[in-house]
């Protein structure tokens, strides 16, 4: 480090300390970005030890002193503050580091021929390793904060201690939420003169030892797990046995002062905590690692984790409702009952691990990468012994001719999954017909009798062998080529198409930014036929200029583009129900919409097995899912298939050995049409219908209300059946440009955090335009989606995909949210409206024949007709007199028959739903403690307990919430 020029005076110092006080925000901000003023103190954390939390570390404004309550550093002007955090060895560095931001340095003005008297090097260096002779001497406690809660010894390969870092729990102090904890490494060093040792509370200097690197040696080819902290790394190392945890000195503000050599060539899993400047950091440690030469770097997914973990029948499973927080980590999970069972479990789901993202080089709008291009192939073959021309594959001995194989046959890079896991290669040839394949060559195939596996599938796909030459000799040149391939060149396999980092996987391609290629296996399930045809202005004349006025063709073509945002704002699934009696349109609708990605192969029917759809819907992931005919699909298994679209995931299922398979997963929208509604549909089969079900598929009535089916604007046509026979015309000449318009305008970063940014602005203003301030959190569910097709639609015109004018989205989500609010009868609650109306039906339909009456004295009438089917007692009263004179009748409904008759029908909410409803508006009685059923004393036998309600004040309940519904709509 450099020495300030001229003398070192205490004048010097005091002057550079007043004139930076004069400019503190200035340093601050550059020495100690991001904190805040509490009271003329400067809040930050402390970047020189791993300080979670701002509250510690703090800077007088007006006197420049500072103070660190955890450790107990201070001190009394600027000059010291920056000495400090540079660890500089001595103040007068400080000063001139200060100077030099301040802009006051004095220039040199000593003669030429004089130089500088060099001050003298710090006499103590670091001892490392330590030898075995001073471990004996390693202090055990601290002078200030006393015995250590854990300590972790970090070695080098040999096993040599190189330092120890302590970890101390601090009590907790007034005004504190949780205690605080401090770090303090220890270290020996030694005197250069003297040979004098002495162990002092401070870190080795750059670049600083990763943890357990005598663990890493000793284990050359197991995978690495990387910890932002020792705590965390434990816990990650009991979770995931079969890794060496690690972790370097002084959490994130140290990350670029830790070798990270030891994981070179090494599998690394990097597992941040959860909060955002831990993802940051080991995003950019990710791309370190690749660029040092390791072997694989992902990352843990941490949003599986706010599942909780549970067993069933011995075998680790999820559910809903698990403790997730900011800033969590690995040795939180182990304290919640995580187990490796449970991590292994989401790995062989595929949902422990994710790809690190691509960071943004350049806000330059992304294009197609070169892997949509098959002719780069051509490249220099890397298996030995063999050489590949445009004439064929050949093998080279080193004492003979060249032989010939077969045709040109490239091995465009090894394969692997998302989880590092089946091997394999991917190889390209041209068939008899000039047309390219391309096929992944599991790498346990090449290991099949006679590698038949391996072999067979690349004849079926017509590549040729050489048939000059006996087969089996060709075969075991193919094989050796195969088995000797010795190329760097990687290539990712997924299993759907979509969103992989921060780009989006077509089969013809990834669009954006990837940081190695990408490759489709569907494992049997059908690969989406997106593709285009046309061009982006012939489908903008066609299609897209017939959507504007017309709200249910504008939306269903919105729903196409929304489908790709899903992931980015992390919202669920969902879908969306064209229904209605007239068969106007509602399959060219879904035409219209999937024109979008490609042509009209890719609207699917209901008529399919939930295993099926399981399958098409993985396919499908990120996109659009068009599936036509509800009707189709049996109402027996229709409300647990939508529930399934909507919750993302198929069943779990074993394989013939008993474990699990990895369960299939999606994100996506889908559109569907129907003569029926949901609800409709499973009547006809008395099946039970819930309202989470309309939420998950939402119902809009196919008819616009024009007279003209689903049509409102002709567009010049003479009626809506040209209309709609122009459109099924063209759906198949044009469609699969404006997907590739919108998706090369997303995947630009500036791109993607303007969505992210815009969706909540956009769901407010929506949600302000479209719903009264207390609708139920079934409508606000349903207005996110709408608004999800709104945001998309207009960024999809301003993006230049569709050519509508501003706002023909936004006003087609609006007009067919209104409908939809309009059917379902109002934003309120639906199960309110379902327990009021059914028990209205209850008493109209059977208040006669199934109640036996009782008398004043609560004692069965003897006249009444003997009562079949008897669900409880009803007794009138007539009150008041002339015009004033009403009856009411009085209902007494016994518990069993409460629950299992009343409440038990397919379709209506439970009995404890309904008694929360019904206690809501008034309607049953309660007794002195608050509880819904009552003793009945007057009542002899039956049940001890009744739910008592009147006619009067259930009609009077069913008139508000008609009314409160009627006022909401207006």
């Amino acid at each position: 480090m450099s020495k300030p020029n001229g003398s070192v005076t205490h004048a010097r110092f005091q002057d550079t300390n007043r004139l930076a006080l004069t400019r503190i925000e200035s340093v601050l901000a550059h020495w100690l970005p991001g904190g805040k003023v509490q009271k003329r103190e400067y809040v930050v954390k402390n970047p020189a030890r791993d300080d979670q939390n701002a509250g510690s570390f703090s800077v007088n404004l007006d006197t420049g002193q500072w103070y660190d309550f955890a450790s107990g550093d201070k001190g009394g002007d600027l000059v010291a503050l920056v000495a400090y955090l540079e660890r500089c060895p001595a103040q007068a560095d400080a000063l001139h580091l200060l100077e030099g931001f301040l802009g006051t340095a004095p220039i040199e003005s000593s003669p030429p021929h004089k130089k500088a008297k060099a001050a003298p090097p710090d006499p103590w260096q670091p001892v490392a390793p330590i030898p075995a002779d001073a471990l004996s001497g390693i202090p055990k406690r601290h002078l200030k904060h006393g015995d250590p809660w854990k300590r972790w010894e970090y070695r080098n390969a040999q096993g040599e201690l190189l330092m120890v870092i302590d970890r101390f729990n601090l009590p907790l102090q007034p005004g504190e939420e949780k205690p605080r904890k401090v770090f303090a490494p220890l270290t020996l060093w030694q005197h250069t003169g003297t040979g004098d040792t002495k162990w002092q509370r401070k870190g080795l200097p750059a670049p600083r030892p990763l943890l357990n690197v005598d663990q890493l040696a000793k284990h050359p080819s197991a995978p690495v797990v990387v910890c932002e902290g020792e705590k965390s790394a434990d816990a990650a190392g009991a979770l995931l046995p079969d890794y060496i945890a690690t972790c370097w000195p002084n959490g994130t503000n140290s990350v670029s002062k830790a070798d990270f050599t030891p994981l070179k060539g090494r599998d690394v899993l990097l597992w941040p905590d959860n909060d955002e400047g831990g993802v940051v950091c080991m995003q950019r440690l990710a791309e370190e690692l690749q660029t040092l030469g390791a072997k694989t770097v992902r990352l843990v997914a941490l949003d599986c984790f706010s599942q909780a973990p549970v067993w069933h029948d011995n075998t680790p499973a999820f559910a809903e409702g698990g403790e997730w927080l900011e800033k969590d980590d690995a040795a939180d999970l182990l304290a919640r009952d995580w187990t490796p069972a449970h991590l292994s479990a989401l790995a062989a789901e595929g949902a422990l691990f994710k790809e690190p993202p691509a960071l943004p080089a350049s806000p330059a709008p992304a294009a197609k990468p070169a892997p949509a291009k098959r002719d780069a192939r051509k490249k220099a073959q890397q298996t030995p012994g063999f050489t590949v021309t445009d004439t064929g594959l050949y093998a080279v001995p080193e004492d003979g001719e060249p032989r010939r194989v077969c045709e040109r046959l490239d091995i465009i890079a090894q394969t692997r999954d998302e989880r590092g896991q089946n091997w394999g290669l991917l190889v390209e040839f041209c068939d008899p017909d000039g047309i390219t394949k391309r096929w992944n060559i599991p790498a346990e195939a090449l290991i099949s009798e006679g590698a038949k596996d391996a072999i067979s599938p690349l004849l079926s796909m017509g590549l040729k062998l050489d048939a000059k030459r006996p087969a089996r000799n060709t075969k075991n040149d193919l094989i050796s080529y195969l088995q000797g391939y010795a190329g760097s060149a990687r290539a990712r396999l997924v299993d759907r198409m979509g969103w992989h980092g921060d780009a989006y996987l077509l089969p013809m391609g990834a669009i954006g930014e990837t940081l190695e290629a990408l490759e489709f296996t569907n494992h049997g399930a059908e690969l989406p036929s997106i593709e285009e045809a046309g061009t982006l202005e012939e489908w903008q004349t066609h299609i897209g200029a017939l959507c504007p006025g017309n709200d249910r063709l504008a939306l269903s073509v919105c729903v196409a583009f929304a489908g790709p945002l899903l992931h980015l704002l992390g919202l669920e699934s969902g879908g969306f129900h064209l229904y209605g009696e007239s068969s106007g349109g509602k399959t060219t609708h879904l035409q219209a919409a999937v024109s979008v990605y490609g042509s009209p192969k890719l609207v699917r029917s209901w008529r399919s097995t939930d295993n099926a759809l399981e399958s098409i819907a993985s396919a499908h992931s990120d996109g659009l899912l068009a599936l036509d005919e509800i009707g189709m699909c049996s109402p027996r298994i229709i409300g647990e298939t939508v529930y399934m679209l909507g919750n993302g995931a198929g069943k779990a299922r074993a394989n013939d050995r008993g474990n699990g398979k990895p369960v299939r997963r999606w994100r996506l929208l889908f559109l569907s049409t129907g003569e029926k509604t949901l609800e409709q549909h499973m009547d006809e089969a008395n099946q039970m219908h819930r309202a989470g079900m309309d939420i998950r598929m939402l119902g809009v009535p196919a008819d616009a209300g024009a007279g003209m089916g689903l049509f409102q604007e002709l567009h010049g046509f003479d009626n809506a059946a040209d209309l709609s026979d122009s459109l099924k015309a063209s759906v198949n000449k044009y469609y699969g440009t404006p997907l590739v318009k919108f998706l090369e305008a997303l995947t630009t970063p500036d791109n993607m955090r303007t969505i992210i940014k815009a969706f909540p602005k956009t769901l407010q203003a929506f949600e302000k335009e479209t719903l009264p301030k207390d609708a139920s959190g079934q409508a606000h569910r349903a207005a996110a989606r709408f608004a999800l097709v709104a945001l998309a639609g207009e960024y999809a015109t301003e993006w230049g995909a569709t050519g509508w004018p501003a706002y023909t989205a936004w006003n087609a989500a609006k007009a067919c949210f209104s409908a939809w609010l309009t059917e379902r009868g109002g934003a309120g609650s639906q199960e309110e409206a379902k327990v009021l109306d059914a028990l209205c039906h209850l008493i109209e339909t059977h208040g006669e024949a199934r109640f036996s009456r009782l008398n004043v004295d609560y004692q069965h009438d003897t006249h009444a007709p003997r009562t079949v089917n008897k669900l409880g007692y009803r007794r009138t009263e007539t009150l008041g007199s002339g015009a004033e004179c009403r009856t009411i009748t009085t209902y007494y409904i016994g518990s069993a028959s409460w629950t299992k008759e009343v409440w038990s029908r397919a379709g209506l909410p439970s009995a404890r739903q309904a008694n929360k409803v019904l206690k809501a508006h008034n309607v049953l009685q309660l007794d002195h403690e608050g509880k819904t059923s009552i003793k009945v004393p007057g009542i002899k036998g039956g049940s001890p307990r009744y739910y008592v309600f009147t006619d009067e004040a259930l009609y009077r309940a069913q008139n508000a919430a008609n009314d409160e519904e009627a006022t909401k709509a207006a």
